[in-house]
């Protein structure tokens, strides 16, 4: 591979990490004044150890490149296929595949998270759909996760350096659970706010914001699809060469930047009210007043008894739409 190629993995890696470190601290900075229940816990957790294994991922990644090119100043390129695929260099792609299964479906559960928090502010229909998406993400989390692991035995095999290798995904049956399950689980979480979304009456302005938010979710399910283009032309024509693999790792960057940013996005809507608000130049009872009008429709219209704060119910509005 050309070092101009190498060097672009390592930017977008580089990048993709430092976006993940400031959109984490950000997000939870702006949202730092919820109402802290089990949900939104399990979803912040869920959203920071994605962040973790982001930083993990850039590190194992880095010390393979770092590798290679070590490999290739010294011994030349030809030099790659012997050299570069040592039990420790497996072991950290071993390692990368499982962070990398993890984190997509970590968002997932981010996001599934938030709105369990809200689940007693939605329609049954909603509920129901809420429910039934969140049970399919872990089953196929569990499902693909264990086959990882379990599909070669040994799962020592998995960095093998004799006739005996077994990636499991880079075998056919590993490349269609593995893509198809994760394209599946995306389209259902995608299609929850949807159906919550379809019950709020909305301005041109929010309809066009969320337009945005679904666009670049959808540009995260199309980077999946083109990932597992690359996988099948990689298992399909046994192209296990650094080059193939490495395409493979991009597209799974990409769809993780794709999916990041669509999370975030929302809570800037968030912050800039916060920040343009024109409620405290408002004679305090007005401003009150308007508040709590606000926050009681927003409750009624969810035929939700669940208590809380003026602010708080305010801002779990606003961050749905």
């Amino acid at each position: 591979m050309p070092t101009d190629s190498i060097n672009g993995f390592i930017a977008l890696v580089a990048f993709i990490t430092v976006l993940t470190i400031f959109g984490t601290i950000g997000r939870l900075w702006i949202l730092r004044r919820r109402p802290r229940t089990l949900a939104v816990n399990i979803s912040d957790a869920a959203f920071v150890l994605f962040t973790v294994l982001m930083i993990a991922t850039a590190g194992v990644a880095y010390d393979g490149v770092r590798q290679e090119l070590r490999i290739r100043r010294d011994f030349g390129d030809q030099a790659i296929p012997k050299m570069l695929f040592t039990e420790g260099y497996l072991k950290e792609f071993f390692a990368i595949s499982l962070f990398c299964t993890t984190q997509v479906w970590l968002l997932k559960g981010a996001f599934l998270g938030y709105y369990w928090s809200l689940r007693e502010t939605l329609t049954e229909r909603v509920r129901a759909l809420l429910y039934v998406v969140s049970a399919y993400c872990v089953a196929t989390y569990i499902g693909v996760l264990s086959f990882q692991l379990g599909y070669c035995h040994p799962v020592s095999t998995n960095w093998s350096t004799g006739s005996d290798r077994c990636l499991a995904t880079l075998t056919v049956p590993g490349m269609i659970f593995q893509q198809w399950t994760n394209i599946t689980s995306d389209i259902m979480v995608l299609i929850v706010p949807l159906f919550t979304i379809s019950t709020l009456q909305l301005g041109r302005k929010d309809v066009y914001a969320l337009s945005v938010v679904f666009g670049i979710g959808a540009l995260s399910i199309a980077a999946s699809v083109v990932r597992f283009t690359q996988v099948y032309y990689v298992v399909m024509h046994a192209d296990n060469s650094i080059e193939a693999i490495r395409r493979t790792l991009v597209w799974a960057v990409i769809e993780k930047l794709f999916a990041f940013t669509a999370f975030c996005l929302p809570c800037l809507r968030v912050f800039y009210r916060k920040r343009h608000s024109t409620i405290g130049s408002l004679p305090e009872h007005k401003a009150l007043f308007s508040m709590s009008s606000q926050s009681n429709s927003f409750r009624s219209g969810s035929r939700s008894g669940r208590s809380c704060s003026v602010g708080d119910c305010r801002e779990e509005e606003e961050y749905i739409i």
